[in-house]
């Protein structure tokens, strides 16, 4: 058992480490002198001791005593050390710290304001935020500048609290005091605050704010804003051009940013060739990342074609090869000929990238483009191949149906992946050339899976009706299942499914005696879609495989969700988590006592990923009983168990749940799950809940 002495003997160490653990003792320790020892170990010189401290005193009982003491610690004149250990370990302490950072707020002198206001900062909360908001009035100009820099996390507090930062702050920009407008400008990109241009017009015109004005601007998606953002990226300053720069893209990038700001970026760059030249310099002299992404993106509204090879190599740097395709997209129909010519001499991965961004560019196809996509097919690098077969997909003809067949029976699983689905895809927009193809393929012959596609494509473009060759259909796909390649067996099930209908299920019945396994998870796949319980209950009493088990209870559970409980219920205890988990949901798609008592036995389970697949399916239908089950998680065992109830209780629009999290909080030990404990009673307030 843990004795202050032996305690405080280690504080007094010499050695750091020795003290770390005397710290670690403390948590056996309760009482007047258990803070004491925890207020020593807060003020060591070493850091390591006060992140220890910092980390443990949020389960130092009497909790209020410890929170009243770190708070007074605050007003240390003398130990920094102990000052800063007390923000910290306030921060950790929760929302319930807040009370006592606000009366410290009032009560204390400047310095002890600033780090009162620090916690605040730490401790997203409403009422925090509020006395925040009183601070940037306060006599201290430091203590101003803190309070504007800790509004920055308000939206952490909820929306309310969020309003009310920004209000303020967009307030405070009216300041004579530039270090003070400045904070709060900062404060504002922070808070992704999307204010008018009118804001920021007045701040771009100082020179200590121009920069930092015209970074927030970009996230006003105002014509005037977008104008005045790309007439600066021709500006004498090179660090206010770069920013600007930046500042653009992110503005017309939004997704609520419409195209005609994009074009209204385009007429106002091309206008400047200050700012062209500005761009073209920034793409290959700058080590800015940002910089640099920005200059391609803008590359691809300047729309010049000399500047494509830029945006190629742009496809190269793994830091900006997204912002190179943003340009490119920018770029448009313009830059297809270009860029395969290009990509041809690119390395692979490259030349991959140029091949998959041409049904992007285009919805349209040339002979040139055509040629270049067939030449394509002929590479002997899978990138380049199967990016190649995917723009076919998209953009090719009733004659490619021919060309892709030899790559969907190709012993490369990308290429035949890519192939099979771009059969599919060509033949639901031909369908007649497709039906023509099929007379040259055999049931036993080595396109037989092509031919198996091709019937599932034409079956789903004639869902709701039926066609004359169904029968034909379904008769080659029986034969198909005797095949020797089991992709072909798989794809004939697959179609099958498609058909629908009780002959074809008869038939993809038969395909759950395969010897291969892949083949077999297809048809139990394939059953549950056609409604077939009996051979999926025929199949769980027989079958020993938990892969093969698991998937055909998700199957059943699809077709009978009644027999799917009874037949996953005994198994929710199930060593092997995966025919665990299946069974779980498999009885998660019911509803009511019996559904919530069998998943309650799975809360017992050994592994902890069964247990969170219970709680998932728990709370889907939630209900005061489930509520309290979901509680009980918070004591488990596993941190993961214990977080993930977290998580799912911050989601409750419910009191009770609130309960269970500030319970537990008051307990819990561990970084992981005090962080989603923290961020599950945030989100209440997040919803605007009181």
């Amino acid at each position: 058992m843990t004795t202050v002495a032996t305690a405080l003997g280690l504080l007094q160490d010499p050695d750091p480490e020795a003290r770390r653990r005397g710290t670690q003792l403390i948590l056996g320790l309760a009482g007047n002198e258990a803070v004491e020892l925890l207020l020593r170990a807060l003020g060591d010189v070493d850091w390591r001791v006060r992140k220890e401290a910092a980390a443990i005193a949020s389960s130092i009982e009497p909790r209020q005593t410890v929170i009243e003491r770190l708070a007074a610690a605050l007003n240390e004149r003398e130990n920094v050390s102990l000052r800063n250990g007390a923000v910290e370990a306030l921060v950790g302490m929760g929302r319930d710290a807040v009370p006592a950072a606000v009366r410290a707020l009032g009560s204390l002198d400047a310095d002890g304001r600033k780090l009162a206001l620090e916690v605040l900062g730490g401790l997203p909360d409403v009422a925090g935020t509020r006395a925040i908001v009183g601070a940037l009035r306060d006599a201290d100009f430091n203590v101003r500048v803190a309070a504007a820099e800790a509004l920055g996390n308000a939206a952490l507090a909820g929306e309310d609290a969020e309003k009310l930062a920004v209000t303020e702050l967009t307030a405070a920009l009216a300041s004579s005091e530039p270090f003070f407008q400045l904070a709060a400008l900062n404060a504002l990109v922070r808070l992704d605050a999307k204010l008018g241009w009118e804001v920021f017009e007045p701040l771009v015109r100082e020179p200590l704010l121009r920069r930092h004005a015209i970074a927030a601007a970009g996230r006003s998606h105002e014509r005037a804003a977008v104008s005045a953002l790309a007439r600066a990226v021709g500006d004498r300053s090179i660090a206010v051009a770069r920013d600007a720069l930046v500042a653009l893209v992110e503005c017309i990038s939004d997704p609520e940013a419409g195209m005609d700001l994009g074009q209204l970026a385009r007429q106002s760059l091309s206008a400047s060739p200050v700012a062209e030249a500005r761009i073209r310099d920034l793409v290959r002299s700058t080590d800015d990342v940002r910089v640099r992404g920005g200059a391609l993106v803008a590359l691809g509204l300047l729309r010049n074609r000399s500047d494509i090879a830029d945006l190629v190599r742009g496809l190269e740097d793994d830091e900006v090869a997204d912002q190179a395709e943003l340009g490119l997209r920018w770029f448009g129909r313009d830059a297809v000929e270009t860029l395969l010519e290009h990509g041809r001499h690119s390395s692979p991965p490259v030349r991959a990238a140029t091949l998959a961004l041409v049904p992007v560019l285009t919805d349209e196809t040339d002979r040139s483009m055509r040629m270049a996509l067939h030449e394509a097919l002929g590479a002997d690098t899978p990138d380049v191949l199967t990016a190649a077969i995917s723009a076919i997909s998209l953009t090719g003809g009733a004659d490619d149906l021919g060309v892709l067949v030899e790559y969907a029976t190709s012993t490369d699983p990308r290429i035949a992946a890519s192939a099979a689905a771009a059969v599919t895809s060509l033949a639901l927009r031909h369908v007649t050339e497709a039906r023509a193809l099929l007379q040259s393929i055999a049931a036993d012959g080595p396109a037989a899976m092509v031919g198996c596609i091709l019937r599932g494509a034409i079956a789903r473009h004639e869902q709701g009706g039926t066609w004359a060759h169904e029968a034909t259909d379904i008769a080659f796909l029986r034969a198909a299942l005797d095949h020797d390649d089991a992709r072909a067996r798989r794809s004939a099930v697959d179609a099958l499914a498609i058909i629908g209908g009780p002959t074809a299920a008869e038939v993809v019945a038969r395909a759950l005696a395969d010897e291969e396994r892949d083949v077999v998870l297809a048809a139990v796949r394939a059953l549950g879609r056609m409604g077939q319980a009996d051979p999926l209950l025929a199949l769980l009493d027989g079958v020993r495989d938990a892969a093969v088990m698991a998937a055909a209870l998700r199957a059943l559970g699809e077709a009978s969700p009644a027999q799917a409980f009874d037949a996953a219920r005994p198994l929710v205890r199930h060593d092997d988590p995966l025919l665990a988990s299946s069974a779980i949901e498999a009885i998660g798609q019911l509803r009511g006592p019996r559904r919530d008592d069998a998943l309650s036995i799975a809360l017992d389970h050994k592994d902890p990923d069964v247990v969170k697949s219970a709680l998932v399916e728990l709370a889907r239908d939630m209900s005061p009983r489930t509520l309290a089950r979901l509680g009980v998680c918070l004591d488990h065992a596993s941190y993961e168990v214990r977080r993930f109830a977290a998580e799912l209780l911050g989601g409750v629009e419910d009191e009770g749940a609130q309960a269970l999290v500030r319970d537990r909080l008051d307990r819990e030990t561990d970084p992981v799950v005090r962080e989603a404990l923290t961020f599950a009673l945030g989100s209440r307030a997040t919803r605007g809940e009181p």
